[in-house]
C-alpha cells in the first residue's frame, strides 16, 4: 500500500513540475532536433540530479544506503517517464505504438523536471516523509543547483530568451546580474518568507560564499541548458553571455526557492 502511494505522489510530482513543458510546443520541437549526445546527456544529468535528492532527502525507510538511494531514483525516474508518456499520449503529442523513436526523443527531453518532480513530492509531501538529514556548505550548493534546475528548465526551451537576449544592451545584462544577485539573497535573509536564514557570518560573508556561488551555480546551469537545447548553435560569445545571464534570472529565483523550501 505504501508503495503504491508513493508511486501515485511520485506521479502527481511529476505533472506538478512538467505539465507547462508537457504542453509547450517548443518541447515538442526541440526533442526532434536536439542532437541524441546532447539528449543523452540531459537524460543522464536527470538521473543523477534526482540520485543527489534521494540521497538528501529520501523517502522513508527505501531512502536510507546507498542502495534506497537508487531504489527511490529509480521510482522517481520511472514515475516520470510514465507520467509523461501518458499525457502526452493523451493529447497525441506522442504515439508509442506507431513511431516510438519520436515518443523516446520527446519524453525524454520532459525527463529532467518531470523526475525532479516525482523525487521531491516522494520525499516531502508523504505523510511521514524524512526531513532533511543532511547539512552543511555543500547540501546548500546542491539545493540550490536543484532549484536552479527546475525553474530554467522550463523556460530555457522558449524562444523568449533568444529575442530578450537579443534586444538587451550590455546595461541591461549587467543589471539583469545585479538584480539576480540582489532578489537572491532578499529572498533568504531579508523578506520574512517560512525558511528564512539568519546571516550569522555577517552580509560580506554570506553574500559572497552563498548568494554569489548560488548564481554562478544558476549561470552555469542555465549556460548548459541552453547549450543542450542548440541556443548557443551559430552565436557568438556576446549572445551566449547575454542568453546565459537572461535565463540565470529565473535560475537564481528558483536557487533561492530551493533554499526556503527545502
Amino acid at each position: 500500500m505504501e508503495l503504491t502511494k508513493g508511486l501515485g505522489r511520485a506521479f502527481a510530482g511529476s505533472l506538478l513540475f512538467a505539465l507547462p513543458l508537457l504542453m509547450t510546443m517548443e518541447f515538442w520541437q526541440l526533442a526532434h532536433s536536439v542532437e541524441r549526445y546532447r539528449l543523452a546527456l540531459l537524460v543522464v544529468a536527470a538521473v543523477l540530479l534526482v540520485i543527489g535528492l534521494s540521497r538528501a532527502f529520501g523517502a522513508g525507510p527505501g531512502g536510507v544506503g546507498v542502495g534506497g538511494y537508487l531504489a527511490d531514483a529509480g521510482v522517481a525516474v520511472l514515475a516520470a517517464v510514465v507520467a509523461a508518456t501518458v499525457v502526452l499520449g493523451a493529447l497525441g503529442v506522442v504515439d508509442p505504438l506507431m513511431d516510438w523513436r519520436a515518443a523516446v526523443s520527446v519524453v525524454a527531453i520532459e525527463t529532467l523536471p518531470a523526475a525532479v518532480g516525482a523525487s521531491y513530492a516522494r520525499s516531502q509531501l508523504g505523510q511521514g516523509s524524512r526531513r532533511p538529514r543532511m547539512s552543511g556548505y555543500g547540501h546548500e550548493v546542491f539545493l540550490m543547483a536543484a532549484g536552479a534546475v527546475v525553474f530554467a528548465a522550463n523556460i530555457a526551451p522558449t524562444q523568449e530568451i533568444v529575442l530578450l537576449a537579443a534586444e538587451a544592451g550590455a546595461v541591461n545584462i549587467v543589471l539583469l546580474a545585479v538584480l539576480s544577485l540582489l532578489l537572491m539573497h532578499g529572498f533568504v535573509y531579508s523578506l520574512g518568507f517560512g525558511g528564512q536564514e539568519r546571516s550569522t557570518d555577517g552580509f560580506v560573508r554570506s553574500f559572497l560564499t552563498l548568494t554569489v556561488v548560488g548564481y554562478v551555480a544558476a549561470l552555469a546551469i542555465s549556460a548548459y541548458l541552453l547549450w543542450t537545447f542548440g541556443r548557443f548553435d551559430g552565436t557568438g560569445f556576446a549572445m551566449v553571455v547575454n542568453e546565459t545571464v537572461v535565463l540565470a534570472l529565473p535560475a537564481s529565483i528558483g536557487a533561492a526557492a530551493a533554499r526556503l523550501i527545502l
